[in-house]
């Protein structure tokens, strides 16, 4: 960026509610024109010069993995070109798209931010407004990581969790303090990555055949059998800090078996906030003993995300062990 310029961003969308415009038969719909939408909002022109890159124009509830290298080779290509990124999304699905994104181009020099609303930037009191001029925001800060800017908050885009369909605060960052917060001002932590003159590592790997499924009461392990058939990899979200039923319908044979089986089987907790802290009840070891790998605090959605990045450079299973306990991104405290 040179001296008295003002900061180069580019604009990705993908849909989701921020763009989205009210049809009279079928409720909220894709605009076609999100970006005459968008350049209605003046104060984005005071912050920076913009370009604009319509990726896709979906809910995000109908996002497939597949997009998520589109849009890291749509950022890469252009990485040199722009001082900051900006990336629209539907919110329910926010969470999956910033984090896989984060592992598919790691070692960034620059923002990436991805945001949202729960109201159409076209309707009364949409936090649409606000939430993208925030993004642009952060956008020209000295920040170079993904994150997620959504309300009052500034969130690690592998810990952004989403908590709420109706507060405008739609967003908390899971297990660690966000990386800063919007007032009257911009405060980011002392600890943030910043601007430095690294080269992005393009690592678009992605195997999309994983499947994820909460344990419950009851639970037929059968249906584990079934999804190790038809994937290449599951992520169980097991009860407090990563438990399983271990009689009745006991879910370690089918675990066991499925692992021997060459299918890695990953246990994340079903709460909010917390560690699968699996050696503390036997419940929970006896998941570990039959080789499940526990994902630590990592949330579903970067679990989730995460499984699929490794499993598209190995399927190893002691490798992808090895490198879904590693913490890449601060996605994850490693040693629990």
């Amino acid at each position: 960026m040179k001296s008295g310029t003002k900061p180069r961003i580019l604009l990705l969308t993908t849909g989701g509610t921020i763009t989205m415009v009210t049809d009279p038969e079928k409720g909220l719909v894709p605009c076609s024109a999100a970006d005459s939408i968008i350049q209605r909002i003046p104060e984005i022109a005071q912050l920076a010069e913009m370009d604009f890159l319509p990726l896709a124009n979906t809910d995000s509830s109908n996002i497939l993995p597949s997009l998520w290298p589109e849009i890291a080779k749509a950022l890469y290509e252009r990485w040199n070109d722009y001082d900051g990124f900006v990336v629209t999304h539907g919110t329910d699905t926010l969470s999956y798209t910033a984090a896989a994104i984060s592992f598919m181009i790691q070692e960034t020099d620059k923002p990436v931010v991805f945001t949202g609303s729960q109201v159409p930037l076209e309707e009364t009191g949409s936090d649409g407004r606000a939430n993208l001029i925030n993004a642009f925001r952060v956008a020209i800060s000295d920040l170079a990581e993904p994150v997620v800017v959504f309300g009052s908050l500034i969130i690690k885009a592998t810990r952004a969790k989403k908590t709420s369909a109706f507060d405008l605060q739609a967003f908390t960052s899971a297990n660690v303090p966000p990386l800063g917060t919007i007032g009257l001002s911009i405060r980011l932590e002392p600890n943030r990555r910043v601007r430095s003159r690294r080269k992005p590592l393009f690592q678009p790997f992605l195997n999309e055949s994983v499947a994820m499924i909460p344990v419950y009461p009851g639970m037929n392990p059968d249906i584990i059998t079934f999804l190790a058939e038809k994937h290449s990899g599951i992520v169980l979200e097991g009860y407090g800090a990563g438990n399983i039923p271990t009689e009745g319908r006991s879910l370690v044979p089918v675990i066991q078996r499925t692992v021997e089986s060459g299918v890695p089987i990953v246990i994340c907790t079903q709460c909010l906030f917390g560690s699968t802290e699996m050696e503390l009840y036997q419940v929970g070891r006896a998941a570990l003993d039959a080789g499940a790998i526990p994902a630590i605090d990592m949330t579903p959605e970067t679990t989730f995300a995460k499984l699929m990045w490794v499993l598209g450079q190995t399927n190893d299973l002691k490798t992808v062990e090895s490198l879904m306990q590693k913490s890449f991104l601060g996605e994850l405290h490693e040693g629990g």
